[in-house]
């Protein structure tokens, strides 16, 4: 079976809704929900504040624009999946209440508790939000009789639409080298997009969960390596420059004043910390059996922007062929 492919299921499924469609885990999800790899029937429904796709259905996704007050036609839809902010959740509730909800899945990050304790305000604050917003779910959900799945991925990468692995791509392909704290030894476990969207995926489904689980990626490994891979996939010279912790230290009083500053040299630091997470629950209840840091081949960052006529594959991903898995 394809690696993105959904579990083989000739049955008729319950129909899942799709909050944030449009993102590039969505993008991955819709794939495995109705594309040519998936199995079984259902009726997907992607939702996106964004203007639907110009054809009626792609690879029969239903597209429907959020909009205050408008709800989608047709029979019920039990299953959602929200990949927008989490703290964006709540007004959607409403919405999914009368679309007959029972089983909610929604994504976080692992940010919550690696940034709780930031030297950053603006880390402490991203932490807090997550926290409250999750907390705002659990309480909305239980009231209505929804079941709720969090789900939190670690550093999560496509290598394109990311703001993590693309953002330091395109530095590189920009400066041509890239500045690190130190040694940058900190362990990371990035978790690539279609990884994320195949826990989404077994987590509609899937029964006897757990209220929340961690998703991190197949390999452990430093900042530095992850880093030097990234140079390696852009076919680049190696060029990392090693800024040491003095001088780190001494910027930290004299940038301190400009804005962004403290979030900076906070990003800075965390290249020396273990952002670690265990996924072994989610390997246990939803098959969670993610990829090593591997980055395609075939895909850069900066592509053209979406092309939502292209169809899912092309459009969704932005790129000029599909990312192998």
């Amino acid at each position: 079976m394809h690696p993105d492919a959904a579990p083989a299921d000739t049955a008729p499924r319950e129909a899942v809704g799709v909050i944030g469609a449009t993102s590039f885990v969505g993008a991955r999800l819709l794939q495995r929900l109705c594309g040519p790899a998936a199995s079984g029937s259902r009726r997907v429904l992607a939702c996106s504040r964004a203007a639907a796709p110009p054809a009626a259905t792609v690879h029969e996704v239903e597209w429907h624009r959020l909009a205050a007050g408008r709800r989608a036609e047709g029979g019920p839809i039990p299953r959602w999946v929200t990949l927008c902010p989490v703290w964006n959740v709540a007004e959607h509730l409403p919405l999914l209440e009368a679309a007959g909800a029972r089983r909610l899945v929604v994504m976080s990050s692992t940010s919550r508790f690696t940034k709780a304790a930031s030297p950053a305000a603006a880390d402490r604050a991203l932490a807090a939000r997550l926290v409250a917003a999750e907390e705002e779910v659990a309480e909305a959900a239980a009231a209505r009789g929804v079941e709720l799945v969090i789900l939190r991925p670690t550093l999560t990468y496509d290598g394109v639409h990311d703001h993590n692995v693309a953002v330091i791509a395109r530095f590189i392909r920009r400066a041509g080298f890239l500045p690190v704290a130190g040694p940058a030894a900190g362990l990371r476990m990035p978790v690539h997009a279609a990884d994320v969207a195949a826990a989404c995926d077994r987590a509609i489904d899937a029964a006897g969960l757990r209220p929340s689980y961690e998703l991190s990626g197949g390999e452990t490994l430093s900042y530095r390596e992850m880093v030097r891979r990234i140079f390696v996939w852009l076919g680049l010279p190696v060029r990392i420059v090693t800024v040491p912790r003095a001088v780190m230290r001494a910027a930290t009083a004299v940038l301190a004043p400009l804005p962004r500053a403290g979030t900076i040299l906070a990003m800075a630091a965390r290249m020396n910390e273990d952002l670690v997470f265990d996924h072994g629950p989610a390997t246990a209840d939803l098959a969670f059996a993610p990829r090593p840091f591997i980055l395609s081949d075939g895909v850069l960052p900066s592509r053209p922007a979406v092309d939502h006529a292209a169809g899912p594959c092309r459009s969704a991903l932005a790129s000029r062929r599909c990312p192998r898995p």
